[in-house]
């Protein structure tokens, strides 16, 4: 049974002697090329035919009475993204600090890596390097044993003449904290190889307002009315593209991740619910290392950077989402 062509997904264009014609599946970005070798008589009759099929291609993709070439009206992708964003399960709410504290213990397989171990537990890949003793993102043992809490924080061993304000000290972390946070009975015995819970249920930011995703600041597209560099139909990019190849993501401000996945042209994305009621969203994500749901801390790896989606090359999508509504990055990037 032959699929349906969607005409709004095709894209004809002529370069030179040569058709092109694009065309948006689902995932990827299928091209075809016809060169022309006929005479010049031949050659023209093919640029006439090749216009003629854009012509009625995008007759029948525009609605009458609605120049979509210069309006700002969202294409299926956009449409996508507003759903997701305006819903309430995207919203930031506070983290459940009544949760039950439990720190499991995970040994390392052949192929693990600790970004997809700390998405599969949804704590940060700072909470399992600092709990287990790890020197380094990418250095695991095949059969090690990491510590993982389900909570962010670290979990402290303790030693011999350790004491529980000393540790408090340490870390900057309320004693009070720490004894509620392990329920424990006698603070003042901890017995020597024990593991204690230094709570982080909370983190605060690093810095006031926002800081910048990425290590690279190389804006390759800014906010703002432009031509698609596929498409080539004018329309409003909502976000700021960053010149950063398959690198590691950071989380622009503390918050909370309320999805995490596919997200139509957007490819790989995740959206951040921060407590100022403003969103941040990632796109075009090579891999994705949190989940719905994990809060993070400004600064924390969230993903690492890609060519998923629309895409003509690997670099981040980054936006800034108030009321629904995407507002210019550079007016809040550090």
């Amino acid at each position: 049974m032959m699929n349906k062509l969607n005409l709004k997904r095709i894209c004809i264009t002529r370069v030179h002697d040569e058709i092109m014609i694009l065309y948006r599946g689902k995932s990827n970005i299928h091209v075809k090329r016809f060169k022309l070798h006929f005479g010049d008589f031949f050659k023209k009759l093919g640029y006439a035919v090749a216009f003629i099929c854009l012509t009625v291609a995008l007759v029948i993709a525009i609605p009458f009475g609605k120049n979509k070439v210069e309006s700002s009206v969202p294409d299926e992708d956009d449409e996508l993204k507003n759903e997701i964003l305006l819903s309430d399960n995207t919203d930031y709410t506070d983290p459940d600090e009544k949760a039950p504290m439990l720190i499991e213990t995970y040994t390392v397989k052949d192929g693990d890596t600790l970004s997809a171990i700390a998405s599969k537990f949804g704590v940060s890949m700072d909470t399992i390097l600092g709990s287990s003793s790890l020197t380094s993102y990418d250095v695991l043992r095949v059969g090690q044993t990491l510590k993982v809490p389900n909570k962010d924080g670290i979990v402290h061993t303790i030693k011999d003449g350790q004491k529980l304000a000393d540790i408090a000290a340490n870390y900057k972390i309320p004693v009070d904290k720490i004894v509620a946070a392990n329920q424990l009975l006698n603070p003042d015995f901890l017995p020597v190889g024990a593991d204690i819970f230094i709570p982080d249920a909370k983190p605060q930011n690093i810095v006031q307002g926002f800081i910048w995703p990425t290590a690279t600041k190389r804006i390759t597209s800014g906010f703002g009315w432009r031509r698609h560099p596929i498409t080539g139909i004018r329309q409003l990019h909502t976000g700021i593209d960053i010149g950063v190849s398959y690198q590691w993501i950071k989380a622009a401000m503390y918050g909370k991740v309320t999805f995490a996945g596919r997200m139509g042209g957007y490819g790989n994305a995740v959206i951040i619910a921060h407590p100022d009621g403003k969103k941040t969203l990632y796109g075009h994500l090579s891999s994705i290392t949190v989940k719905t749901g994990q809060y993070v801390k400004q600064g924390q790896t969230v993903a690492k950077s890609g060519n998923t989606g629309f895409s003509t090359g690997p670099h981040l999508h980054f936006e800034i989402i108030q009321n629904g509504r995407a507002i210019n990055p550079r007016k809040f990037l550090k």
